[in-house]
């Protein structure tokens, strides 16, 4: 019984003082709690990378501004330089606003939860998603990395779903999530932690039972560690997100695919595959590319986009999905990939939700204008996008 109460007890007690003393003595709070500063921003950027470097971001997520904001979610392809892509060409053409988030690697899982952090903003809010088929084989079935995770979801988003008045299927598949691969973090926060001892908790009475006073003594720590740093862990309740007003905008669509596909058709001269003439010297070389297929019943990246999609659905968000299109000339084998493709527009449709699929394996129908690489589209494929995204939710009353 000493050993118990050397061993548990007293480290309890220990800290608990420390922690109350800590409250109440500022210049200590201060000291062991210096707080990042975040960069100035302006709240209407069109697009960020990520939330890391982005955290004063983080409060206008989902947010409307003025008037209703669209928002675009995806990976590398958000990335590039065009006046094409949809935060650019769609916030220049219209009174409703269109913000892009993500970079390589923002996948499924990321997405999912940096919605489920703001579930109260979800209802009717207007989201596109774009889907990357190469996120479904080889080493990106695996699903977000760590690293990765943890640029898009910050310590504030991870409080906030532990923090849910309802605790529901969705917050216990984020954290057998984490708990995957939680060993992976050099130093977890307070809440990675608890994410992860929930999950093990949730396993048997017997995991309960060992976890209870960690999960105790944690979650004291996080309290009073929101008591001693200022900051706003809590969401707006309940966002309301105001219709869209159509406007009559006329944009010549059919010009702006001849005109598009035409430049890019030009920067393709020395090869029969419909790649930019630069990218081709740099990294193709006459080489072709293999699509490594992973069956679905191991592929995690499609477990979490059927994840996200239910999430989608029960927070009744006014969603659509974009699947990019890959290179069927250089992917010799891109058939391989092709059934869990057809699942995720399975799902999508059982759902109802808009989409626009861009995808297709057969070289008859591909159109060589739509990417200048391998899997990033061109201004022409931006187009179709953004054309997809104005019919979509109605953004010109001019019948198309």
């Amino acid at each position: 019984m000493k050993k118990i109460v050397l061993l548990c007890f007293l480290p309890f007690l220990l800290a608990s003082f420390a922690l109350n003393y800590l409250s109440q003595n500022q210049h200590l709070t201060n000291l062991l709690f210096q707080q990042e500063e975040c960069k100035a921003i302006n709240r209407h950027a069109p697009f960020i990378e990520n939330f890391k470097d982005n955290k004063a971001f983080e409060d206008f997520f989902l947010k409307p501004d003025s008037v209703e904001t669209i928002f675009i979610l995806g990976s590398s392809e958000l990335t590039e330089t065009s006046d094409a892509l949809p935060y650019n060409f769609i916030s220049a053409h219209f009174t409703t606003p269109l913000r892009g988030v993500g970079h390589a690697g923002n996948q499924c899982f990321s997405i999912y939860t940096q919605l489920l952090a703001n579930e109260q903003k979800l209802k009717n809010a207007r989201i596109v998603i774009i889907l990357s088929p190469g996120w479904f084989e080889s080493k990106p079935s695996l699903g977000t990395t760590s690293s990765l995770f943890l640029e898009f979801n910050s310590d504030k988003f991870l409080n906030r779903i532990l923090s849910a008045d309802s605790q529901t299927n969705f917050h216990s598949y984020a954290y057998k999530r984490i708990a995957q691969f939680y060993t992976e973090f050099n130093s977890p926060s307070l809440e990675l932690k608890l994410m992860n001892f929930n999950h093990q908790a949730s396993k048997s009475v017997v995991h309960k039972a060992l976890y209870a006073p960690l999960i105790c003594f944690d979650t004291y720590l996080l309290n009073k560690k929101k008591q001693l740093v200022a900051f706003n862990y809590t969401p707006d309740k309940w966002v309301e997100h105001p219709a869209i007003v159509s406007e009559h905008v006329h944009i010549n669509w059919d010009s702006l695919y001849a005109t598009s596909k035409e430049e890019v058709l030009k920067k393709v001269t020395n090869n029969s595959l419909g790649i930019a003439d630069d990218y081709y010297t740099e990294y193709i070389h006459g080489k072709t590319g293999h699509m490594d297929a992973v069956s679905p019943p191991f592929n995690q990246e499609l477990k979490d986009c059927n994840q996200l999609i239910d999430l989608l659905h029960d927070k009744q968000v006014n969603v659509s999905f974009i699947i990019s299109p890959l290179n069927p000339f250089y992917y010799k084998n891109l058939k391989d990939i092709e059934p869990t493709i057809r699942l995720i527009e399975d799902k999508l449709k059982q759902n109802n939700f808009p989409y626009l699929n861009l995808f297709t394996t057969d070289t008859n129908r591909y159109e060589k204008a739509i990417l200048h690489d391998v899997m990033h589209m061109s201004d022409y494929g931006w187009y179709k996008v953004n054309r997809f995204i104005v019919d979509t939710y109605k953004l010109s009353d001019e019948k198309q």
